[in-house]
């Protein structure tokens, strides 16, 4: 009965142990949502994402960047010789290291500074 009960023990301790050792990137960034949702703002935005997209739609989708720090970038729709085309949505979120604002892109974790544009943690 010892035996297995530490076995168990040692089981669950190894299984959990790694968990609480994670390291988080980029520990000075902190999500973040805009001081103030402005226009102004949402244009400084859009400009930086679409210039590290190339291409695309910015989507705020009635999405309202005061409260939430996601941002979307459709892809350009299909060109009408295309059927379906495979390119996928690029989601950016709004973060803070406390004093500067950034678009960090989620797929690659590169970060792209917003100046102008006030944002706080969430």
């Amino acid at each position: 009965m010892v035996t297995r009960l530490a076995g168990v023990t040692v089981l669950s301790a190894l299984m959990i142990g790694p968990a609480g050792c994670h390291t988080v990137e980029n520990s000075g960034q902190r999500p973040a949502v805009l001081v103030a949702d402005t226009p102004e703002a949402r244009d400084a935005i859009k400009t930086v994402v679409l210039s590290a997209t190339r291409d695309g739609q910015v989507s705020f989708a009635g999405s309202d960047l005061g409260r939430d720090p996601v941002i979307v970038v459709q892809p350009p729709p299909p060109s009408p010789f295309e059927g379906n085309s495979p390119a996928l949505p690029v989601y950016f979120d709004l973060m803070t290291d406390g004093k500067d604002c950034f678009a960090r892109e989620r797929r690659t974790g590169a970060l792209h500074p917003l100046p102008g544009v006030a944002c706080r943690a969430r």
